[in-house]
């Protein structure tokens, strides 16, 4: 009789227990540093929008505050307080104080610009300079307020004699914006050199404004320089010259008359 074939049985190989565990273990971990990943990010994108917040909320508590100040400052510099018990020189100084306190809450260009104005016009113009001065260096790209303090500068300048400073700033201002405020410069310059009895020097920038600038506000004011200067000098020119003295005798051929009692001789 052929012999039974017996089947053989395969047996299935298992995973130990054990390997199973530290699997599931690593897998565990693994999600539990993802978990703690994620956490830090995000707690960290939550204080950054905390930070932001708070910035801004203080920011702008700050930009209320001075805003506030700013206002009240220019109420004692407009005389705009009619407290009759209040000097000149007390409101200046209030304004200043408020203007600085302002500025301190939150720099602004026109408290900046307004301060060295209050100097100004206390004739403290050292004061003002460095007040100019520090808005130019701080402010420089304020195109709406930067060719008044370019002009305060140059005045401030002349004040003091800085005469050559104030000239370098008034060519400074005539570059500004492709040169819009160059009449403007030229009217400054010409007022100077009038004053200083440089005629001549003023005549030529009121005759440069005018070809230059005949649409500006100071052509007006350049018209009347000229034709002032010019009816002076035609006046001059049409008074009559005074004749030369004649002269009767040579010198060292006058005949003196002789004294009573004498006789001529010949």
């Amino acid at each position: 009789m052929p012999k039974a074939i017996k089947k053989r049985i395969v047996k299935s190989k298992t995973v130990k227990e054990d390997e199973v565990k530290s699997v599931a273990f690593q897998a565990l971990d693994a999600l539990k540093q993802r978990q703690k990943h994620a956490i830090i990010a995000a707690s960290t994108v939550i204080g950054i929008v905390v930070l932001y917040i708070a910035f801004s909320l203080y920011s702008s508590s700050m930009a209320k505050k001075a805003y506030a100040l700013e206002t009240e400052a220019y109420d004692y510099y407009y005389s705009e307080i009619t407290d009759e018990s209040i000097s000149g020189a007390v409101k200046w100084k209030t304004a200043i104080d408020l203007f600085k306190k302002s500025l301190d809450a939150k720099a602004t260009p026109t408290a900046a610009f307004y301060l060295g104005n209050c100097y100004f016009n206390m004739a403290d113009y050292e004061t003002a300079i460095k007040e100019y001065t520090s808005f130019i260096n701080k402010f420089s790209q304020e195109a709406g307020i930067l060719p008044l303090v370019y002009q305060k500068l140059a005045s401030s300048f002349f004040k003091t004699g800085q005469n050559e400073k104030a000239l370098k700033t008034l060519g400074k201002l005539a570059k500004i914006e492709n040169s819009i405020f160059r009449d403007s410069a030229l009217i400054l310059e010409a007022r100077h050199f009038e004053s200083s009895g440089e005629k001549e020097k003023a005549m030529g920038k009121y005759r440069e404004l005018i070809i230059d600038f005949p649409s500006s506000i100071w052509t007006a004011e350049a018209n009347s320089k000229i034709t002032a200067d010019e009816t002076a000098k035609s006046k001059e020119s049409a008074k009559p010259k005074e004749a030369a003295p004649v002269i009767t005798e040579l010198p060292g051929n006058k005949t003196e008359k002789p004294a009573d009692g004498e006789q001529q001789k010949d």
